[in-house]
């Protein structure tokens, strides 16, 4: 017998997000639910990669619609576990956001107001689209795995930062600055890491400071990294950034936040479908804010996989 769709949205909350406001936003989520006659369920994130967890068992009970109320790291492990389970087409699944984090970058690209009334009339029409979504195959403990990322990825001076910027939030520092003083501090001691990359057809050998990889273009709560980028088009849009000085980067950081920062000499853009970087040091990457690791790395993009309500 063929397993009935249950038709009501599932909700998943991180109560951290946002300075606990996952938590304390909760019961007024609910009042406007109920008020706006919305059919529900829901559970609350008890640890790191339990929204991933939540997800791949609720579709396997017949859910089909998620909502996220948390930020772009809690989009994210909802989006590897959409991606991971193997029962249901992810083009069979629908995925939105009720915005708790700092950063909300994946919103920012849609255009989407942290307002209430918008977020009740979208869950009671469903507006949807179909977007990609990028996915990176990597060593871990000596197997191979996958994980995706929804909006952006990136490794070496990029990953790092979000190191920094993590272990801030981890001791209670959420500010929508944080990404930006991560960079700051990270300055001070990073060093080139030394990469091959195959990149349409390129190789692409010698020290490198960054790499950001884009399905959508922002990043860190608002930078501009891939300004080409577009999470529809089937591509992923990677900048590439060479070795500089330290004052380069420093002079140049408001080119992150107004689409200049591929006018910086030394600093590449490609559009592909998808390439390898491989390095002789372990190197870790980044998708969405959450950390994973090492090289070597194959990463691809999935076109129109995954239906976004916006």
């Amino acid at each position: 017998m063929e397993q009935q769709i249950n038709t009501k949205y599932f909700f998943v909350i991180n109560p951290n997000a946002g300075n606990e406001g996952g938590k304390l936003e909760w019961p007024k989520i609910v009042t406007m639910l109920k008020s706006n006659s919305i059919e529900y369920d829901f559970a609350f994130t008890q640890h790191v990669g339990h929204a991933e967890e939540i997800v791949t068992q609720k579709i396997l009970e017949s859910y089909r619609k998620f909502i996220v109320v948390g930020g772009d790291g809690t989009m994210n492990e909802v989006t590897n576990g959409i991606f991971k389970q193997k029962s249901v087409p992810t083009t069979e699944i629908y995925l939105g956001l009720i915005q708790m984090g700092t950063g909300n970058d994946w919103a920012r690209y849609y255009d989407m107001k942290p307002d209430y009334n918008e977020e009740m009339e979208r869950l009671k029409n469903c507006p949807s689209r179909i977007q990609d979504v990028g996915k990176i195959e990597y060593r871990c403990e000596g197997e191979q795995k996958s994980a995706y990322f929804i909006n952006i990825a990136g490794l070496c001076f990029d990953s790092t930062v979000v190191k920094g910027t993590n272990e801030m939030k981890e001791r209670g520092r959420r500010t929508k600055f944080a990404y930006l003083i991560s960079l700051l501090k990270s300055l001070i001691k990073y060093k080139p890491w030394h990469l091959k990359i195959h990149i349409n057809d390129e190789i692409l050998e010698g020290p490198f400071l960054s790499i950001s990889i884009g399905n959508g273009k922002f990043s860190g709560g608002g930078m501009i990294q891939t300004p080409d980028a577009k999470i529809d088009d089937g591509y992923l849009h990677v900048t590439i950034y060479q070795n500089m000085p330290k004052y380069k980067m420093i002079t140049n950081i408001n080119k992150l936040y107004n689409s200049k920062i591929l006018t910086v000499k030394g600093i590449t853009s490609y559009k592909t479908k998808g390439f390898k970087i491989e390095s002789e040091e372990p190197i870790f990457a980044e998708t969405d804010g959450e950390l994973i690791g090492s090289t070597p790395y194959e990463i691809s993009i999935l076109p129109a996989s995954l239906n976004v309500i916006v």
